[in-house]
């Protein structure tokens, strides 16, 4: 007796809704991993759950395994939607977004790297955004990297106040759904930032010559007196007085 015929797309939709079913299970699962690990960290301490050295592992091997038709744009953001929203489950927090004349741009980032579920608030400058992360206890912070802006926004940074964490967009190149440059700040609660690329601010009389490693992010000068945003791979400093204000890992 012949077996009945069966159905190519009926079975090719089975097996894609095993795999839905799987991969909800295993967020599922990943969820209560995530209440264990609240329990083992509960701590006093303030400062942002975000690990930035440990999500750029993951982006890392994300893009070494990578393959097939979906774009890893597409991976990056499902991936990142995850982690920002069990990080929010561990330690609740707050994304301060600067808006300013590229307001659409900066909330499109913000999503992108943190889905619906972190909440957003916008501020007009910079400086402003500075301001709620050092008020706050553990929220994050996203500001544009602007080469001329208005204000010397970093002098809020370093010290026991928020650093630089990372530096966004991760995977950059063409056609990256959210490509605007920024910067990630955050008061970091124990050895959470990287120095694979640290940043600096530099203050001169506009004669002084930094090394080509040395890149300038952002450089206001008023009176005389030029400030600047620097970036630097290693840990080392680019100047004599440069101040430490954090750091990023690398793609």
């Amino acid at each position: 007796m012949n077996d009945a015929p069966t159905d190519p797309l009926a079975e090719i939709r089975r097996e894609i809704d095993r795999i839905d079913e799987a991969m909800h299970l295993l967020l599922m699962e990943r969820g209560a991993v995530i209440d264990r690990l609240v329990e083992v960290k509960r701590t006093s301490e303030t400062g942002s759950a975000f690990r930035p050295g440990r999500e750029a592992e993951m982006m890392r091997r994300l893009a070494a395994r990578h393959k097939g038709h979906l774009p890893l744009a597409t991976a990056e953001h499902l991936w990142r939607t995850i982690i920002a929203t069990f990080t929010h489950v561990q330690v609740p927090f707050t994304l301060h977004v600067e808006q300013g004349g590229e307001a659409l741009a900066m909330h499109d980032l913000a999503r992108f790297h943190v889905g619906f579920d972190v909440p957003l608030t916008g501020h007009s400058t910079p400086g402003r955004v500075v301001e709620a992360v050092a008020r706050s206890t553990g929220d994050l912070g996203l500001v544009r990297l602007d080469a001329a802006p208005a204000s010397i926004w970093w002098e809020g940074l370093g010290g026991d106040g928020p650093q630089v964490m990372a530096r966004l967009p991760f995977f950059g190149g063409e056609g990256h759904p959210a490509a605007i440059p920024a910067l990630v700040l955050a008061r970091p609660l124990g050895p959470a930032s990287s120095s694979e690329t640290t940043i600096w601010g530099l203050a001169d009389d506009g004669d002084a010559t930094l090394s080509p490693d040395v890149e300038t992010l952002a450089s206001v000068t008023r009176n005389g007196r030029r400030s600047r945003l620097v970036a630097v791979k290693g840990d080392a400093s680019p100047a004599p007085g440069a101040v430490a204000l954090g750091g990023y890992a690398c793609a």
